[in-house]
């Protein structure tokens, strides 16, 4: 007999008072129905149904929006203080809400085209994002998640012994060094570490408010292990690079345009698709902190 990828029960649908939740996986992800997300900036019930969603399913999928660029950061603060430097644009009059245009946006020098947490080099990385779709392509340009706390809980007793010990050092450059180099002068270079330096992070954290367990490493931000040597890392973080990944852990969005989605920064990494060619894609995108980092 095979064995099973992963051991959890699937999840089920939950019920709340103000919409319904519809499971897309197994593990996490959940298509949100029945209401204009905009309401919840005024109605504290709605809020609370919604925020206790999003700690329950990890990514809220919604379709069919009006989020005028206000709202979209009024919404924002609801769950935190916005987080307004980024490495997109900002939409004039509106800081705070990051302007991701393609295919004008292949042109810098972070790219994104591998598994990642936003910002977690920083030392206290983006909790969570709103992502809004306003014109999509035709086809291709989906969005993925993965499940951080389901790939800590199928892992070996073994590995769970010895991650639980570990830090990674978390950097920027790791998958864009030499992007970088090829487009920034040397004194440019040298500004952009000096403001964005690595930093280290447990491998293995504690959500702040589930309580579960989950990895935090990527393949993009994750440089190496603390303490190890690079070959001793390298076996480590490749092993858990490819199991965090796996198509069990994975939920897939396909965008349409008024589509928006929340998730949880600490506990999913997330990749986009990038098949579209030049197609053009615009998003708008508001992230935002809170006081708790990883650990």
């Amino acid at each position: 007999m095979a064995q099973l990828a992963t051991k959890s029960e699937p999840i089920t649908a939950k019920s709340y008072q103000h919409f319904e939740a519809a499971p897309q996986t197994g593990s996490f992800g959940a298509l949100i129905k029945n209401i204009q997300v905009a309401d919840a900036i005024e109605n504290d019930e709605l809020f609370a149904d919604l925020y206790q969603a999003w700690l329950d399913y990890q990514v809220l999928f919604f379709r069919d929006q009006e989020l005028s660029p206000g709202q979209h950061l009024k919404l924002g603060e609801r769950f935190g203080e916005i987080q307004k430097p980024g490495y997109a644009p900002n939409l004039e009059g509106f800081e705070g809400v990051w302007v991701q245009e393609y295919p004008d946006l292949y042109d810098g020098i972070v790219a994104d085209l591998d598994w990642h947490s936003d910002s977690s080099f920083r030392e206290q990385p983006t909790r969570g994002s709103l992502l809004y779709a306003l014109d999509v392509p035709v086809s291709g340009g989906d969005t993925v998640w993965s499940d951080m706390c389901a790939a800590y809980e199928d892992l070996a007793p073994p590995w769970k012994t010895m991650v639980d010990g570990l830090s990674a050092i978390h950097d920027n450059m790791t998958r864009n060094l030499f992007r970088a180099l090829s487009r920034l002068s040397v004194e440019e270079f040298a500004k952009v570490r000096e403001y964005l330096p690595p930093n280290e992070h447990p491998v293995v954290c504690t959500h702040p408010e589930s309580g579960r367990k989950y990895l935090f490493v990527s393949e993009l931000m994750t440089r190496d292990i603390a303490g190890m040597n690079d070959r001793e890392s390298r076996a480590v973080l490749d092993f858990l690079f490819a199991h965090q990944t796996r198509p069990e852990y994975q939920c897939r969005f396909n965008w349409e345009p008024n589509s928006l989605v929340l998730w949880d920064n600490f506990s999913t990494l997330h990749r986009g698709i990038f098949d579209f060619g030049q197609s053009h894609r615009l998003m708008h995108r508001v992230s935002f902190n809170t006081p708790w980092k990883p650990a």
